[in-house]
């Protein structure tokens, strides 16, 4: 793929990112590994974030197996008590998010520290908190939906929870989800939903994002335990798809084998890797890619949040 220019749009830009992810997500974890930070027990940490970064924040909670807490800024804001004694770690990557900076400077007084995970070492958050962790990697020079921006997140909680991979190895990631991604994208959808238990709902809340960003279209988010209940009456069977994210013989194994048994058109998104840190990077990969396909199956050169430029301007006065 040749470099992008300045008039290059935005799904192209997703596409250079998502394959940039190959070089930048080795490099960032060795760069990652020569961090020297305090160890700290999974229990003491509180992690927040916004979009893309709630999907983290909560990865960052299931992967300590629920030790360290999980929340939206704003209602974290309005429970300040609840930051009293932990480390505070306020993902965003650009560090602008209006919320997110005034939770940091409210926590001050409560919060043992505060950690910014950004892109953006020179950001208001970044200057608000304690300390900061960068996100490192290219980007296309083009606005668009969040890929290489998560996936390095995800490392970066990772780290601070002391579940940093040794190695990170995501080659074979690219055309294999290309393959998964092909089959899915024949189908005439009206909406997504995605499920998955533990890290792989954070991840599936991640999936719904990229449908919702770059599509435009609907997508939803349940557990496979919930699923079952008044959600299963809203899906159509001939044009809802549902991505179920498995991590073996899990509830949501289960629950995909029972929704094709009756006739609806579910996928399962299985990825053999031992290491829940890599296979979540994989699996995020997927889901990139599947949002990607979907895009140029429709012609589409605009990621739809960019494409609607009064709900995109909108969507920044609520966030920042």
């Amino acid at each position: 793929m040749q470099p992008l220019g300045e008039n290059d749009l935005s799904v192209r830009a997703m596409e250079k990112e998502i394959s940039n992810q190959v070089q930048d997500l080795p490099i960032f974890a060795s760069h990652l590994q020569q961090e020297r930070l305090p160890r700290r027990k999974p229990s003491s940490f509180l992690f927040v974030g916004a979009g893309d970064s709630y999907a983290a924040a909560l990865f960052a909670q299931e992967l300590s197996q629920k030790e360290a807490g999980a929340s939206d800024p704003y209602e974290l804001l309005m429970n300040i008590r609840r930051t009293r004694r932990k480390t505070l770690v306020i993902i965003s990557v650009s560090g602008k998010t209006k919320t997110n900076i005034e939770l940091a400077i409210k926590a001050k007084r409560m919060a043992r520290e505060t950690i910014a995970v950004t892109a953006n070492p020179e950001s208001p958050l970044a200057k608000e908190c304690d300390q900061t962790l960068q996100l490192k990697y290219r980007t296309a020079g083009v606005l668009t939906s969040g890929t290489v921006s998560f996936t390095t997140s995800l490392l970066a909680c990772a780290l601070l929870l002391g579940s940093l991979p040794r190695t990170v190895q995501i080659k074979s990631a690219l055309t294999d989800a290309a393959r998964w991604a092909t089959t899915l994208k024949q189908v005439s959808e009206r909406s997504f939903l995605f499920t998955g238990s533990g890290v792989n709902y954070a991840l599936s809340l991640y999936g719904a994002a990229k449908i919702n960003e770059v599509l435009g279209a609907k997508a939803e988010v349940a557990y496979p335990e919930q699923l079952g209940h008044a959600k299963l009456f809203t899906i159509d069977k001939e044009r809802d798809v549902i991505v179920c994210i498995s991590s073996g013989r899990d509830k949501a194994m289960n629950t995909h084998e029972m929704l094709l048994k009756s006739g609806f058109r579910s996928s399962i998104l299985v990825i053999p890797e031992s290491h829940v840190v890599n296979r979540s990077l994989r699996i995020a990969i997927y889901l990139q890619r599947l949002a990607l396909a979907m895009a140029k199956k429709r012609r589409m050169t605009e990621c739809a949040f960019l494409a609607d430029k009064k709900r995109l301007a909108l969507s920044n006065r609520l966030i920042y």
